[in-house]
């Protein structure tokens, strides 16, 4: 795949305005606008749609190693965190959705076979799928405490997931009534004057903070929107000006599992039900009841299911069974420059230095003189 790239198909997929300040982008010298490569699902769709035509040519796999590009806000640590990295990738295509979820538990698979083999301790989580796309992702972990991520682990039936994406029950304090629960605004706004598009109350038990993340899947916002969250400090009518409660005006309330029992007086009958707080250890496992513990972890590879979101949009579709469909994607990414740094945190030991897993190592043995 190029580095350097034009955005025309960014912008139909909607990920040139979506993803932001990390994208590298300047003009040539004929004042076009060129961005160097931070992934390349829209460059290989297209790349499919040239050159495939009939459906007798799926399932297709096609995978690259090369060099990406993103200007993050925080780089650290060498080869860890880098606006230059090495990934490889993987895009795989298939006729029908649920070919394309056979293929993702299938990839799975092989990544941790991939993992077992390199011998660092690592850990599978359910993750967020983010800019990327797609409805289901799994992240893959090096546990280690240099790492920027959050996982949290059932110490009871093992269900792993990343602090952003986790689901949790949290016991509530039935005698603490309703001031126990807090509220929050979660507004949709647009432009840079901040416009507000609509908004909804969002309730969570005393202690827990509404997740942007779990908002966002129920509650889609399009790629020039924003969601923003705020404490709703003062709550009551002013009768003598008239004013009613904030959240009186504003219908229906998302209110969180974790804070049902321990709701306001207000009607909560068109209240939305569901898991709206990030979770955090000590939490009740969303799948089992036990208890969530944290740990801090690198994570060195990602896998997604994405659906027809890029073939959509360009218009990536296969003649089958006598109707025309949208072809279902997936990717699967290893941070190859991030393995070796990341394998090296977890595998070195105090006072004596590095130490390589045998898998990965430069060399199996080397002679002093």
């Amino acid at each position: 795949m190029p580095n350097l790239l034009t955005p025309e198909n960014w912008k139909k997929t909607g990920r040139w305005q979506s993803t932001g300040d990390e994208l590298f982008s300047f003009k040539d010298r004929k004042n076009a606008t060129m961005l160097l490569g931070p992934t390349h699902e829209e460059e290989v769709t297209a790349i499919v749609k040239d050159m495939v035509r009939s459906y007798r040519q799926y399932p297709l796999r096609l995978y690259q190693t090369t060099r990406k590009f993103r200007d993050e806000a925080r780089p650290r640590a060498g080869l860890l965190r880098g606006r230059e990295f090495m990934m490889k990738d993987m895009y795989t295509f298939d006729v029908g959705k649920q070919q394309a979820i056979d293929t993702f538990h299938v990839m799975e698979t092989a990544y941790r076979r991939c993992f077992d083999r390199i011998g660092v301790a690592y850990a599978v989580a359910d993750a967020d799928s983010g800019n990327i796309g797609g409805s289901l992702s799994k992240e893959f972990h090096f546990v280690n405490q240099s790492g920027e991520d959050t996982l949290l682990k059932c110490n009871s039936c093992g269900y792993t997931a990343n602090e952003e994406r986790a689901l949790s029950k949290s016991p509530v304090n039935k005698a603490a009534g309703a001031g126990q629960n807090k509220r929050y605004v979660a507004r949709v706004v647009e432009g840079s004057d901040g416009k507000v598009v609509k908004q909804r109350i969002v309730e969570v038990a005393h202690g827990h903070e509404p997740s942007v993340l779990k908002i966002k899947r129920v509650w889609p916002i399009k790629s020039n929107q924003r969601l923003e969250i705020a404490e709703v400090v003062a709550d009551h009518d002013d009768s003598s000006s008239g004013t009613p409660s904030i959240v009186a005006t504003i219908e229906p309330l998302l209110l969180d599992d974790c804070a049902a029992e321990a709701c306001s007086s207000s009607s909560t009958s068109e209240a939305v039900r569901g898991d709206w707080h990030v979770a955090k250890a000590g939490d009740g496992c969303g799948e089992c009841g036990g208890v969530l513990e944290a740990q801090r972890a690198i994570e060195v590879g990602h896998i997604f299911y994405l659906g027809d979101k890029y073939s959509k949009a360009l218009d990536l579709s296969v003649l089958y069974q006598g109707q025309r469909e949208y072809v279902q994607m997936g990717c699967f990414g290893i941070g190859v420059s991030r393995v070796l740094q990341a394998a090296a945190e977890c595998s070195s030991v105090e006072g004596r230095g590095l130490r390589w897993p045998l898998s990965i190592a430069p060399y199996l043995a080397t002679i002093v003189p």
